[in-house]
């Protein structure tokens, strides 16, 4: 009975881990569950769209310049990635702040998700990450000495992927997880049947310039845990801890968005 009741514990172990790896990117990447949309947000806020090439076809970038001239001819720019449960037009009426600060917003669609095509895995956001920073290192509106990063939960490891190849600016990192990996095993999960690691911890390790990181300590989808872990890969970035969980941190976006400007200010006018 003994040797019974164990097989059938692994037998459903067994079952439960298959099924992990069988849907595990319609959980990392829900596009089935995503908003529609909308591409007047983007135009209704002065922005415009540029479709870049890929491997899979084209993804989308949201262009939305600043809306004071501080810089003059080249403005700095902050590249920002969404959570896997949102899209570009989301964020477009959200940034106004820091662009009334003379920053430059590129919105950066993953595959799959919006209008781009393909579809998303580790691998071609990835790509599409790097796409578009080299794009914008070309645009002579840009100062491409100061493009910083903003990445929301999934959007972290979107942003930090880029940096075994680039030196951006600043990172700004919102709820950001350590690694997927390090997700699967809070779920019993081995760490080897991740097909998209997204190992920010690593990402961040070697990164020299400014990061600021904002969690909150009820999140229950990437628990406070994943914070400490990437302050110990980069101890000299700033931090904030709020008192939210996953969805609604930070607890006040016009603070959040005052700490990202002084953060993102060139250093000669700091």
């Amino acid at each position: 009975m003994i040797l019974w009741g164990l097989l059938a514990v692994v037998g459903l172990y067994v079952i439960y881990v298959l099924f992990f790896y069988t849907v595990q990117r319609r959980l990392l990447f829900p596009v089935h569950e995503l908003p529609a949309h909308n591409a007047d947000l983007i135009i209704q806020a002065g922005g415009e769209l540029v479709r870049l090439p890929f491997s899979q076809g084209e993804f989308e970038l949201g262009l939305l310049p600043p809306l004071k001239n501080v810089y003059g001819d080249k403005s700095p720019v902050v590249m920002l990635a969404h959570g896997n449960g949102n899209i570009i037009d989301d964020w477009a009426p959200r940034v106004d702040y820091i662009r009334e600060q003379g920053y430059s917003v590129v919105l950066v669609e993953y595959p799959g998700y919006g209008r781009s095509d393909g579809k998303p895995s580790y691998r071609t956001i990835k790509e599409c990450m790097l796409k578009a920073y080299s794009w914008v290192e070309q645009q002579p509106q840009y100062d491409k000495e100061h493009i910083s990063l903003l990445g929301r939960s999934m959007g972290g490891g979107a942003v930090l992927s880029v940096l075994s190849e680039k030196t951006p600016y600043a990172v700004i990192l919102m709820s950001t997880y350590s690694s997927v990996m390090d997700l699967a095993k809070q779920r019993w999960v081995p760490r080897f049947l991740v097909r998209d690691p997204f190992d920010n911890v690593s990402a961040l390790k070697n990164y020299k310039g400014r990061a600021f990181l904002v969690h909150g300590e009820a999140d229950r989808t990437v628990p406070i845990d994943a914070l400490s872990k990437l302050l110990a890969a980069k101890q000299d970035a700033e931090h904030q801890i709020h008192s939210t969980g996953h969805a609604d941190t930070p607890e006040n976006w016009d603070e959040f968005w005052v700490k990202v400007a002084e953060v993102l200010k060139p250093k000669a006018m700091s």
